[in-house]
C-alpha cells in the first residue's frame, strides 16, 4: 500500500490542523487497506455495517497510536489541537460512509466510543514508538467482538495487522512533520 505523506515542495508551512487532516486521510487509507488484508486472509465480514465497524475500530486504534507518536513532538496545547482535529476529520469521513448504509448517528457514536476506548488504551503500554502486547491485544479483542468472536482474528491483529498499521502511520506522521 502506497501512502502519500509528503507536502508539495512549494507548499507553505502546514498548520497543526492541516497535518491532523492529512493524518486522518492516511488513517482512513490504513484502516480500509487493513480490512481488505483481513478479508484476503480469510476473515470475511458479513456486510457493509460490519466492515464499517471494523474500520471504525482501526481508526480508533490509529488515533491512539497517533497521540502517542506525537507526544514528544508537540506541546500540550498543540497535541490537544492535533488529536481533536484528527478525531473530527476521521469522524466526519466515517459518518459520510455510514450515511451511505442508512446510519445517521455515526459521528456522535464514534466520538463517544473513541472517548471510551481512549480511557481503556490510556492504561496500556506504548513506548518508543511501539505498542506493548497489551495495547495490541486490546485492539485485537475489539475486532474479535465485531467479527462475532472469530478467535483467530485476534492473533492476526496482534501479530500482523496492528504492527503493520503502526509502522505505516509512523512513517506518514514522520514525513508530515518534516
Amino acid at each position: 500500500m502506497r501512502i502519500k505523506s509528503k507536502w508539495n515542495k512549494r507548499a507553505k508551512p502546514q498548520s497543526i490542523e492541516d497535518i491532523a487532516k492529512a493524518v486522518g486521510f492516511i488513517s482512513w487509507q490504513i484502516a480500509t487497506n487493513s480490512l481488505l488484508e483481513l478479508e484476503n486472509n480469510g476473515y470475511e465480514s458479513n456486510d457493509q455495517t460490519q466492515r464499517l465497524q471494523i474500520i471504525q475500530e482501526f481508526l480508533i486504534f490509529l488515533i491512539q497510536v497517533a497521540d502517542r507518536l506525537v507526544y514528544e513532538q508537540l506541546d500540550t496545547e498543540q497535541r490537544q489541537s492535533f488529536i481533536t482535529n484528527l478525531a473530527i476529520h476521521v469522524a466526519n469521513t466515517l459518518a459520510d460512509n455510514q450515511i451511505d448504509i442508512g446510519y445517521s448517528e455515526g459521528k456522535k457514536d464514534f466520538i463517544n466510543l473513541l472517548n471510551q476506548r481512549s480511557e481503556d488504551y490510556s492504561e496500556l503500554n506504548f513506548k518508543d514508538g511501539e505498542a506493548g502486547f497489551d495495547f495490541l491485544r486490546y485492539f485485537g479483542e475489539q475486532v474479535t467482538i465485531i467479527m462475532q468472536n472469530n478467535r483467530f482474528i485476534s492473533q492476526q491483529i496482534v501479530d500482523i495487522e496492528g504492527p503493520d498499521a503502526i509502522q505505516r502511520l509512523q512513517k506518514g506522521i514522520n514525513e508530515l512533520f518534516v
